[in-house]
């Protein structure tokens, strides 16, 4: 009785660190693994009751890595730096300060592993909870994208603050307080000379195609997107926003300042954005210091258009 006990009980702890190794973006819990054979030795010996140790222990530095490895810092990571250039791997790319972020590889359009936190994320920033809810906010976040002019703003860098509209024809202008670090930043990020006192950004909520890039990755990890809803997304997406702006330099300044402008609240996982934000902009190894902005970029045709909430 002891031994089945002990077995069921190893097994399950096994599982779970299986579980966590599989997912996790460390190599600690790797060093768990004596802690597995060791419960299954003991077993297999005849030494059950000494098995439940090394399966405490097992499972309690599972659980651990679970919560340690979830608040680990902003990473640049990528799952095959070597793959070869696509309309995807741009796109993705577009993207990646929501993956470097939570130190998740920036190129994967779909990633098991983060279901959970899109679940979250989205029902939190958007609402979404299911297919329709996602198509609707992609509609949502186009429409806006598309519904005039472009808007500039301005940051003022003595006064240490930004302003601007959210999206053309909003009715009035949101003012944000910078701190010095979000001074100094925006400073490096424009190429603003020592003295400039101000510096206006063009276009800046083009930004938020990253938006709906994210809104598609997310889909497609859920299972909400077919792989040729998503690609479709990914293709209108990167084709619309390349036409916006000269080089990768531009899409930062506007990913920056507009992300400043839309979350000056500060909610959830702001500090991780902003980290992963300067990573991509400074480390050499980056995918907007690396992939070329002008690459030929595969279009969407009439047929094959991307999903959408709206009736056809």
């Amino acid at each position: 009785m002891l031994t089945a006990v002990a077995a069921i009980a190893g097994a399950l702890a096994i599982g779970f660190w299986a579980l966590v190794a599989w997912g996790a973006k460390r190599r600690q819990p790797l060093l768990l693994a004596p802690m597995a054979v060791l419960v299954v030795g003991l077993v297999v010996v005849g030494e059950p009751a000494w098995a439940f140790l090394p399966a405490v222990l097992l499972a309690a530095g599972s659980f651990t890595e679970l919560v340690i490895g979830s608040r680990e810092a902003p990473a640049l990571r990528a799952a095959d730096p070597d793959a070869p250039l696509t309309t995807e791997r741009w796109a993705a790319a577009v993207a990646a300060p929501f993956r470097v972020a939570l130190a998740e590889p920036w190129d994967e359009v779909e990633r098991p592993q983060l279901r959970r936190r899109y679940r979250r994320a989205f029902e939190r920033e958007w609402g979404v909870v299911d297919r329709a809810s996602l198509l609707a906010a992609v509609d949502r976040v186009w429409a806006d994208l598309h519904s005039g002019g472009d808007c500039d703003l301005v940051v003022d860098f003595r006064a240490a603050t930004l302003r601007g509209r959210l999206r053309s024809g909003a009715p009035e202008e949101r003012v944000v307080g910078l701190t010095p670090d979000q001074v100094g930043r925006l400073r490096a990020v424009t190429g603003a000379d020592p003295a400039s006192a101000t510096v206006v950004i063009g276009a800046h909520q083009w930004w938020r195609s990253a938006q709906i890039i994210r809104l598609a990755c997310g889909g497609a990890t859920l299972e909400w997107l077919s792989g040729a809803e998503t690609r479709a997304l990914l293709r209108r997406a990167a084709a619309d926003l390349q036409r916006r702006y000269p080089g990768w330099q531009q899409y930062a300044e506007a990913f920056h300042a507009g992300y400043l402008l839309w979350y000056g609240q500060r909610g959830p996982g702001w500090e991780r954005v902003w980290t992963a934000l300067g990573l991509l902009v400074a480390d050499p190894a980056s995918p907007w210091n690396l992939l070329p902005w002008d690459m030929p970029l595969e279009r969407v045709g009439h047929e094959a258009g991307a999903p959408s909430a709206q009736p056809r």
